[in-house]
């Protein structure tokens, strides 16, 4: 049983390499590293069985889906804590280490982040997001300052999954991903958890950028792909949902109606579902704010979007079956 276990949900060879290379470079030891293959074929198996490090552990799943992937490789992990790394990104040699460290210094908590800077697809650094702390520094964050600081300002400060660690014995991994009993189509993973997370306890933030986040052209999450979309109305989900239970005073909410019209300005035309809610926006300070979740019309666009949504993703798993399908039939002897 290791201290730390570090999953990595893996889709796509390109950068897993440098991702299991960043983890076996740990300044922390105590850990194990498991690789979830979410490809149809196995395909990533080759490259991970390269590495002759006895901490690391290959599984393919083929779910075809991130969630489902990264659920069963904490269902196969045996460290008290775990720790993230998306199959494209890096960790810093002293990650695990501090996160650790910071959950064993207040046992509390259950889950804890710090800093990352963003690369591209060749590993350069091209930003640095602004640091809630210098490095070295911890500080308790409540699900307060996340509402007022990060639902507020449709920005996740915290970042990707692959910045934080949890407690796994404390936590359920079946529901963290959940946002008041709803899956999400994109939010999910980062901001409804970490919301989850601080209703059971404060979260440590650590100063210190030791992980990369990397941008590049193959990503789920670039523009206009499948569930992009969810990506901008889910906030205003979650806007809509805290200042129903009280969590976002009125000075508050009408800057988050600002920053989500900004938001769907540039979408309007290329997603008929943004088009909707955009023209419904300044109810979030005409209505009573305990009215705005259970608005109808809200409800009926949201569910428009939603559906949406899973329209786009069928038709991108038809187009991946056809292509897989056509790829695997025997060539025509002429």
């Amino acid at each position: 049983m290791a201290l730390v276990s570090i999953l990595i949900p893996a889709y796509k060879a390109r950068y897993l390499r440098e991702a299991i290379v960043s983890a076996l470079g740990q300044t922390l030891r105590d850990i194990e590293i498991l690789v979830g293959d979410d490809t149809v074929n196995a395909d990533l198996a080759s490259l991970v069985e390269s590495f002759s490090d006895p901490r690391i552990r290959y599984f393919h799943h083929g779910f075809q889906k991130g969630t489902l992937n990264f659920q069963a490789l904490w269902r196969r992990a045996s460290g008290k804590y775990v720790k993230w790394l998306c199959d494209d990104d890096i960790l810093m040699p002293a990650s695990a280490e501090v996160l650790s460290s910071a959950l064993s210094v207040n046992p509390s908590s259950l889950l804890a982040f710090h800093d990352r800077v963003i690369i591209d697809g060749n590993s350069q650094v091209v930003a640095q997001p602004t640091s809630l702390l210098q490095l070295g520094q911890t500080a308790l964050v409540d699900r307060s300052f996340l509402v007022q600081r990060m639902v507020a300002s449709l920005h996740n400060f915290i970042g990707e999954p692959s910045n934080v660690m949890l407690d796994r014995e404390r936590v359920d991994v079946e529901r963290i991903v959940d946002y008041r009993g709803m899956q999400l189509d994109f939010l999910g993973s980062d901001v409804a958890m970490f919301l989850n997370i601080a209703e059971l306890a404060p979260i440590v933030a650590v100063g210190g950028y030791l992980s990369a986040f990397r941008k590049h052209d193959a990503q789920a999450s670039k523009v206009l792909s499948s569930n992009f979309s969810a990506g901008l109305y889910e906030w205003e989900l979650m806007v809509r949902a805290e200042a129903a239970e009280g969590n976002l005073p009125a000075f508050l909410l009408d800057g988050a109606k600002q920053r989500l019209r900004a938001l769907y300005a540039g979408y309007t035309g290329d997603l008929p579902e943004i088009a909707r809610l955009i023209a419904n926006l300044d109810e979030l300070t005409r209505s009573e704010p305990s009215a705005l979740l259970r608005s109808e019309r809200f409800q009926a666009d949201f569910a428009y979007a939603r559906a949406s949504v899973a329209q786009r993703i069928a038709e991108r798993k038809r187009q991946a079956a056809a292509l897989l399908a056509s790829s695997s039939q025997p060539a025509t002897v002429l």
